[in-house]
């Protein structure tokens, strides 16, 4: 062989016993090592070659910032609304003397009044003649229900005093029985008292049953005289004969004895037919009653209905009634305490609609409307603020009183706001701004709710300044705890934060970049050691501003 085939075998010669595979499989840790290492070259290389490109292709317009400092935060609802009276009354006349014509007129728009005073006065001159011709009619229909009842009280008495004669006759009658000697009380010698009725009611049952039973006796012994003399039995005859002719001389000694001296009534028989007439003389008596009776009912009818009759005579008819009003209602008059504010009345004219408005201007309230989307937020008793042109800066203090439980034909709901105090400087029918206060905390830092950023893992932060000035400022990330927010700020809070920190008011890093490539994303580009670099030449600062109502001082400012 040859040197120069010798020199040329010497390569392949050393590839063999140098072959990188069976030198990685002897060695494959420290294979494993290299490679490691090549490859974190290889990265790094290549970031700082898209940050170099990512520098130079971003340019910031601007950059918004806003300076920490404790304050309140306040979550609201802003309204538009009218300034209205919350007590007004108007004052109208009558349909019945909608015709009549305005004689007098004593009041002008913006005058105060009190609740009776006089506004207009219409002619009466018609609705007084009618009163008169009424008061006549009403007079005459007294005066003859009067002369009725009056009547119908006199025919009763007189009626019933002819009655009562009758029944106090008929009483006597029933108690004499007709004898003269009339004795309301007396005593015989027997010891029996009373009328005469009494006396002979008492005398013939005294005597009554005695005599009955002798008189019995005396004819059954005279029928058996009659059986004895058909018998021819002169002895039976005999013995029969002796005890009738003594029950006969018993029975007119008992008769004898029944007798009422005093009276002059002497004898059984003759007593016995006064009593007899008793039955008589009591029916006479009920009769004399029931006529009487009848007669009070009756007459006592008649007088109740006069009487009825005069009552509704003497109540005022309601033509008089209604005609009487109509007179009142010419005067017309304040209905409250307030001011005129509107006034349609001239001496002349008639009054067909409102003739006045009253308002108190001292009472007044916001009529506002609230949005479908916040009404859900609100309810009565919560506090607002009030501004208006009338007012300047001058914050008015007012209360939510009412919300409407439905919406109107547009979708929002109506409510009233009642401005507390009565010196408000707000008038009646000017627009007005409202601010519901939902809820407020004094003494928080509070940020653009862009400001605070959220990691993967729901972390939140917010980016502090650490250099630089204006678009060439940097920043760091500061973790932060959030609290209540509104539309535009939240809370936050953590132990890294102090006043006067200013912060990025948007974790957004695209915010104000003015030209960007495409390709590249900043958020990820351009962390480095910790900070955010902001880094762009010379350009305006766009000094921005919160939106809605922010934090009072500390609010947000260019740089």
């Amino acid at each position: 062989m040859s040197e120069h085939d010798t020199t040329a075998r010497r390569p392949l010669d050393w590839f063999k016993r140098h072959n990188p595979l069976q030198w990685a499989k002897r060695h494959k840790k420290l294979t494993i090592f290299l490679v490691i290492v090549l490859l974190i070259i290889a990265f790094v290389v290549n970031t700082l070659g898209r940050t170099a490109a990512a520098s130079a292709a971003l340019t910031y317009q601007f950059v918004r910032t806003t300076t920490l400092q404790k304050t309140s935060l306040t979550d609201s609802v802003s309204v538009n609304g009218t300034v209205a009276s919350g007590s007004t009354a108007s004052v109208t006349a009558s349909d019945s003397v909608k015709t009549y014509k305005v004689t007098a007129v004593n009041v002008a728009v913006g005058d105060t009044v009190k609740e009776g005073d006089v506004i207009a006065t219409l002619d009466t001159s018609d609705v007084e003649k009618q009163i008169e011709n009424a008061q006549e009619s009403y007079n005459d229909s007294v005066e003859e229900a009067q002369t009725n009842y009056q009547n119908s009280v006199e025919d009763q008495a007189t009626n019933l005093a002819q009655l009562q004669e009758k029944l106090d006759k008929a009483q006597e009658d029933y108690d004499t029985l007709g004898l003269n000697d009339y004795y309301s009380s007396m005593q015989n010698t027997a010891g029996a008292t009373g009328t005469n009725r009494e006396l002979v009611e008492y005398y013939y049952g005294l005597f009554a049953e005695k005599i009955a039973g002798l008189q019995n006796t005396v004819a059954n012994l005279q029928v058996q005289l009659a059986q004895a003399q058909k018998d021819n039995n002169q002895d039976r005859v005999n013995e029969i004969q002796t005890q009738l002719t003594d029950y006969q001389n018993q029975l007119s000694i008992a008769k004898g004895q029944c007798s009422i001296p005093e009276l002059g009534l002497q004898g059984f028989d003759t007593i016995t037919q006064y009593y007899n007439q008793i039955e008589q003389y009591r029916d006479a008596l009920e009769t004399a009653q029931q006529n009487y009776d009848n007669a009070v009912t009756t007459n006592s009818r008649s007088v109740d209905s006069a009487e009825t009759k005069l009552e509704q005579a003497t109540r005022t008819s309601d033509t008089l009634t209604d005609l009487q009003s109509t007179l009142e209602d010419c005067t017309l008059t304040a209905t409250m305490d307030g001011t005129i504010t509107e006034l349609n009345a001239t001496v002349g004219s008639v009054c067909s609609g409102t003739v006045a408005t009253i308002q108190d201007v001292s009472d007044l309230t916001v009529e506002v409307t609230i949005p479908a989307s916040s009404v859900g937020k609100l309810s009565t008793g919560m506090q607002c603020n009030i501004t208006s042109d009338a007012t300047g800066d001058t914050v008015v203090s007012g209360t939510l009183t009412r919300i409407d439980p439905v919406a109107n034909s547009e979708g929002t709901f109506g409510a009233t706001v009642t401005v507390n105090g009565a010196d408000s400087g707000l008038l009646i029918g000017i627009s007005a701004q409202v601010e519901i206060i939902i809820n407020e905390k004094d003494d928080v830092f509070t940020v653009p709710r862009d400001a605070v950023g959220t990691h993967e893992d729901g972390s939140t932060y917010v980016l502090r300044q650490t250099g630089g000035e204006g678009v060439d400022m940097t920043f760091e990330e500061v973790t932060v705890t959030t609290g209540d927010s509104n539309d535009y700020y939240i809370e936050i809070s953590g132990d890294d934060l102090q006043e006067g920190d200013v912060i990025r008011s948007s974790s957004d890093l695209t915010q104000g970049i003015e030209t960007t490539d495409n390709t590249l994303d900043p958020m990820e580009e351009m962390m480095q050691g910790g900070e955010v670099a902001v880094a762009a030449p010379d350009a305006p600062v766009d000094g921005g501003g919160n939106r809605g109502s922010g934090p009072e001082g500390g609010g947000p400012g260019g740089m």
